[in-house]
C-alpha cells in the first residue's frame, strides 16, 4: 500500500480496514448504483451475461450504504474508513469505467495480495471484487479486470494441475464423473479408484493435521511447503507431525520439515534439474532449463539428490506395486538422460507431453503444442522457448503458434467450439452472488463465534477439531467475522498499563503476520547475506501512538503472546525505526510481525523464540482452506 501510494500520492485512497473488504465494496456498489447509474451495465447486458445480479443489487441498495456499512463496522474498524472516502472511490470507479468502455480498453485493473485471501471469507472477498467488476463492465477488454498478484509461479502450476485434494487437473473438482474418468484413464488406473476418492470428507490441510492430532491420519508426505507457514504451529501441527509417520522430500539441509522427517529424500532446485514448466498469474506456460546436476556449498556434486519429478515417480512406482496396480502403465517413464558424472534423470518433457494430452477438451487445452510438434517439428520445450511461454488454453494448432490465449471470456479466446460460452458455468453466465457481513447487533456475532473458536487450540495436541465443526467456519465465512477479538473495553481504559495486560490475561491488541517484500514465500531466503541484512531479526510493529502511550522504546525486546503461544522480537516504530526495514505504518491497536523469520534464530524447538505461527489461530476458509493470520488478539510483554 506504502509503495503504491507514493507513485501518486495525491490520487491514492487507502481504506485503513482490518476486516470490512466485503463491505466497503458493496458500499461501493451501493455509490454507483444510487449517483452513477450511467456506470451501471445496461439490464439487457447483464440479463444476457451473468445471473442473480437483481438479487445482488436488491440487497446492496438495502443493507449496504455508506452510512450503514461505516456504522456496522465501527466495532472493528472504528471510523478510520469514512463515507467520504467510500464515495470518493466509487466516483473514480465509476469514471474510470465509463472511460474504459469509450475507449474499448482500459477502465478498472484490480489486483489484490495473499493476504486478502488469508481471512475465514477469503473467498467471499474476492467475490465481491467480480461482483464489482461485473456491475460495471469492467472485463472483456484489455487494461481491466481482476488479478489474483499471489504467492509463486509454482502455485499457478499447481492449482492448474489440481493440487487441493478435492480438485482434479484443468480446473474441475472430482465431483464431475465425466471428467474424473478421462483423468483417471490419462493416469492409467482405475476409475473406481476416482470414484472411491470422491466420496471422502476433504477437511483441507488444517483439518488433516487435526485429524493426525486425532489418530485419524497416520502418513503424510511432505514436499514443496513448509509446516511453519502453517497456522497455530506448536498446538496443532507440531504434535501431529510428532504422532504421524513424515516422508520429507527438501532441497535444504537445515529445513524445518526435516525436523519431523521419519524419512528424508533429498531434493535438488528448480536450477539443478533436468528441465521443467511452470506458469505465472497470466497463465503462461513456461520452460525452465536446469543445469542437470545438484551441487553442495562446496562445489561437490550431490549424487543421492534428485529432482523432485524423479523422486515422485520412483515413489508411485513402489506405491503401485505395492497396491496391486500395473506401476508401468500408470508411470510409463524410463530414465533417458544421463549427465557427464553418471546420474540418470526422468525427462521432463516427455511428462509434459502426457500433461498436455490429458488437457484435451477442457478449458485449459494445450493440445494445439501437440499439432505444432507434428506438423511443424518443433518439440514442445523448444516453442515455449521460442515464445517465450505460451498463455493456456491453446487448443488448435494456430492459437499454439501465436502463443496461446491472450485473454479469456466473452469470446476473446478467438477458438472454434470453446468448452464454454460466455463465461465458464453450464449456463455460459457469469454469476453474481451477493456476499455478506453482519456483526450482529452490539457485536453479538462476532462475541458468539468468537467464543466458540477460543475453544480450539487450547491444550497442545487435543481437540475438540474444527474439521468436525464445518457449520461454525461456514457461519464465519457467511458473516465475513474473525477467528478472534481483542479486549477492546481494555485498550480503550487509558489508565490500563502492559503490566495490567498480563496481570488480568488481557489481550488488547489486534496482531497481524505475513510477508515482507524482502523475503519469498518461504523461510529459507532469510539466509541470503543481502536478506539477512536488509532484515537481520525479528520484529514487531507498533504505531507511534501506542509506543507512547504504553512507553515503549524502539528496539527493545518484547514478547508477544496470544491465547496459544508466544514469540519474541524487537519493536519497531515509525519509518526511521533503528529496526530494520523500518516501514512502521500500522494503526494504532494494532501489531505486525513477518512469518519468514521464523526458524532464523534457531531450527531447534526448545530454542527457537521467533516462530511466530505458534500464535496464530487454525480456523480457516471452508472454501479456500485458508486461515486468517492477520486478525488475532495478542498482548505485548515486556522481556
Amino acid at each position: 500500500v506504502q509503495g503504491l501510494e507514493q507513485i501518486n500520492p495525491r490520487n491514492s485512497y487507502h481504506f485503513a480496514t482490518l476486516n470490512g473488504d466485503i463491505s466497503y465494496l458493496n458500499a461501493i456498489a451501493y455509490v454507483i448504483l444510487t449517483k452513477y447509474p450511467e456506470a451501471v451495465m445496461p439490464e439487457e447486458w447483464l440479463d444476457e451475461n451473468t445471473s442473480g445480479w437483481r438479487e445482488y443489487v436488491k440487497g446492496v441498495k438495502e443493507r449496504y450504504s455508506p452510512q450503514q456499512v461505516v456504522e456496522r463496522l465501527a466495532i472493528i474498524d472504528r471510523g478510520r474508513v469514512t463515507v467520504e472516502q467510500i464515495e470518493a472511490v466509487a466516483k473514480q470507479w465509476a469514471e474510470a469505467s465509463l472511460a474504459g468502455r469509450r475507449r474499448g480498453r482500459g477502465g478498472v485493473l484490480t489486483y489484490w495480495g495473499i493476504g486478502y485471501n488469508q481471512m475465514l471469507h477469503g473467498q467471499h472477498n474476492t467475490i465481491s471484487i467480480i461482483n464489482l467488476h461485473l456491475l460495471t463492465g469492467n472485463l472483456g477488454r484489455p487494461g481491466c479486470g481482476t488479478h489474483s498478484q499471489t504467492g509463486q509461479p509454482n502455485a499457478m502450476s499447481e492449482r492448474l494441475m489440481g493440487g487441493l485434494t478435492g480438485r482434479l487437473p484443468f480446473n474441475q473438482p472430482l465431483s464431475n464423473v465425466e471428467w474424473r474418468n478421462w483423468i483417471a484413464d490419462q493416469w492409467g488406473v482405475p476409475r473406481e479408484r476416482l470414484a472411491q476418492t470422491a466420496l471422502l470428507s476433504n477437511p483441507m490441510a488444517i483439518g488433516m493435521m487435526e485429524r493426525g492430532n486425532e489418530g485419524d491420519l497416520k502418513a503424510m508426505f511432505w514436499m514443496y511447503t513448509t509446516h511453519i507457514h502453517m497456522p497455530d504451529v506448536e498446538q496443532l501441527v507440531r504434535p501431529a507431525l510428532t504422532k504421524m509417520f513424515c516422508v520429507v522430500q527438501e532441497i535444504y539441509r537445515h529445513a524445518p520439515n526435516n525436523l519431523y522427517g521419519d524419512v528424508i529424500f533429498p531434493a535438488i532446485t528448480w536450477g539443478e534439474w533436468t528441465g521443467g514448466t511452470y506458469i505465472q498469474s497470466e497463465r503462461r506456460v513456461y520452460v525452465c532449463d536446469g543445469v542437470g546436476v545438484g551441487r553442495d556449498e562446496r562445489g561437490n556434486v550431490l549424487t543421492e539428490a534428485r529432482p523432485d519429478m524423479d523422486l515422485a515417480i520412483d515413489k508411485c512406482k513402489s506405491i503401485a506395486i505395492k497396491l496391486g496396480l500395473d506401476a508401468d502403465k500408470i508411470i510409463p517413464y524410463e530414465k533417458k538422460i544421463e549427465n557427464e558424472y553418471g546420474q540418470r534423470f526422468y525427462d521432463p518433457e516427455e511428462v509434459f507431453a502426457d500433461i498436455i494430452e490429458a488437457s484435451r477438451g477442457s478449458d485449459a487445452d494445450l493440445t494445439g503444442m501437440l499439432e505444432v510438434r507434428d506438423r511443424d517439428g518443433v518439440g514442445l520445450y523448444d516453442q515455449l522457448r521460442r515464445l517465450r511461454g505460451i498463455q493456456w488454453p491453446a487448443p488448435t494448432y494456430d492459437v499454439a503458434k501465436q502463443g496461446g490465449t491472450k485473454r479469456r471470456y466473452m469470446h476473446q479466446e478467438g477458438w472454434k467450439n470453446p468448452p464454454y460460452e460466455n463465461f465458464r458455468h453450464p449456463d455460459g453466465k457469469a454469476h453474481f452472488f451477493l456476499c455478506e457481513q453482519d456483526y450482529g447487533p452490539d457485536g453479538q456475532y462476532l462475541k458468539e463465534v468468537t467464543q466458540e473458536f477460543s475453544k480450539y487450540g487450547a491444550k497442545k495436541g487435543e481437540g475438540p477439531w474444527l474439521y468436525k465443526n464445518q457449520e461454525l467456519l461456514v457461519r464465519a465465512r457467511d458473516l465475513a467475522l474473525v477467528p478472534e477479538l481483542p479486549d477492546l473495553e481494555f485498550y480503550d481504559d487509558s489508565t490500563k498499563t502492559i503490566a495490567d495486560a498480563k496481570k488480568e490475561d488481557k489481550y488488547p491488541f489486534w496482531l497481524g503476520l505475513g510477508i515482507v517484500y524482502e523475503h519469498f514465500h518461504t523461510s529459507k531466503t532469510i539466509r541470503g547475506a543481502t536478506t539477512l541484512k536488509l532484515v537481520p531479526e525479528q520484529y514487531v510493529e507498533v504505531s507511534e501512538a501506542d509506543a507512547k502511550r504504553y512507553e515503549l522504546e524502539d528496539g527493545e525486546r518484547v514478547r508477544i503472546v496470544t491465547r496459544r503461544s508466544s514469540y519474541e522480537g524487537r519493536i519497531s516504530v515509525g519509518t526511521t525505526s533503528i529496526v530494520r526495514p523500518a516501514r512502521n505504518d500500522v494503526p494504532d491497536g494494532y501489531l505486525f510481525s513477518p512469518w519468514n523469520l521464523s526458524v532464523a534464530d534457531s531450527a531447534d524447538p526448545k530454542k527457537n523464540r521467533w516462530l511466530v505461527n505458534a500464535v496464530s489461530h487454525r480456523a480457516w476458509d471452508p472454501v479456500s482452506g485458508q486461515a486468517d493470520f492477520k486478525k488475532l488478539a495478542a498482548r505485548i510483554e515486556r522481556i
